[in-house]
């Protein structure tokens, strides 16, 4: 019988460090694909980013940017924008970190866009696209740029994460953010997520019907996760996580396999 398995990326199939995926990740996707069953990936990351590591694989139904984009067939399906005004405010409270932080990533449409020690990066090419960014011309930038989602990046928990994190609730309405795996929060509109994006796939594809299989590890996942009872997270998923799902694994690979025996 076909299935629908929809999985986060980083932390979940992709282990910390790791850059593509191993050969025995990427032999359980492809299982997926030729059990004529759905795989549907549901990430933080763009969709530029999505694309390439799955190899460019146009099967795949691609959730990017924790849900705000929604691609299939190199086809636009879903889009959800940030309130330009709102977006711009909070841009302008996380500067007010930059010296903390080690990234602020704003995503659009059509790139991401990092900003690292007064530097502009692109979709995380290496040399930096602009120098000597000051606040005023990172605000330019997004002039004719429509806002989708915003991140930063600490390479460890401490006071200050959680400061902001919980600080950017209480100064800005309708807004959700995330932990996504204890290095990135997250920052979307209230009620656009992963488990809204998961939604709308089912729906649009008319698959409502068909086993869900869902995995994730962190904050950003758990909208998704709670929309079945075949939830899995590995075992060093957020612990906030591990609370809500009904199945541990240590090898993605390994459930997947016995999913199709």
């Amino acid at each position: 019988m076909k299935k629908v398995i929809v999985c986060d990326v980083d932390g979940t199939t992709l282990k910390s460090g790791e850059r593509v995926f191993k050969d025995n990740i990427k032999k359980a996707f492809r299982k997926i694909l030729d059990d004529k069953s759905y795989l549907v990936v549901a990430s933080g990351r763009t969709y530029r980013n999505l694309y390439k590591i799955f190899d460019y694989n146009k099967n795949v139904i691609y959730i990017a940017e924790n849900g705000n984009q929604i691609v299939f067939n190199e086809n636009i399906l879903k889009i959800n924008k940030f309130d330009k005004e709102k977006g711009i405010e909070i841009i302008k409270y996380l500067y007010s970190f930059k010296k903390d932080l080690i990234a602020i990533l704003i995503s659009t449409p059509d790139e991401a866009i990092y900003y690292e020690e007064n530097n502009i990066y692109i979709d995380e090419e290496e040399t930096p696209r602009y120098k000597d960014i000051d606040l005023n011309k990172l605000i330019k930038y997004f002039d004719n740029k429509e806002i989708i989602k915003i991140s930063i990046f600490k390479e460890k928990m401490d006071d200050l994460f959680y400061k902001i994190y919980h600080s950017l609730n209480e100064k800005f309405d309708n807004i959700e953010v995330f932990d996504a795996n204890n290095r990135w929060i997250d920052i979307s509109n209230k009620n656009e997520n992963k488990g809204q994006a998961v939604k709308f796939v089912l729906d649009k594809f008319k698959i409502n019907e068909l086993p869900l299989y869902v995995f994730g590890d962190g904050e950003n996942d758990i909208s998704m996760l709670k929309l079945t009872k075949n939830n899995y997270c590995p075992i060093d998923a957020l612990d906030n996580v591990k609370n809500i799902v009904n199945h541990q694994y240590v090898h993605f690979d390994e459930v997947i396999f016995s999913l199709f025996e």
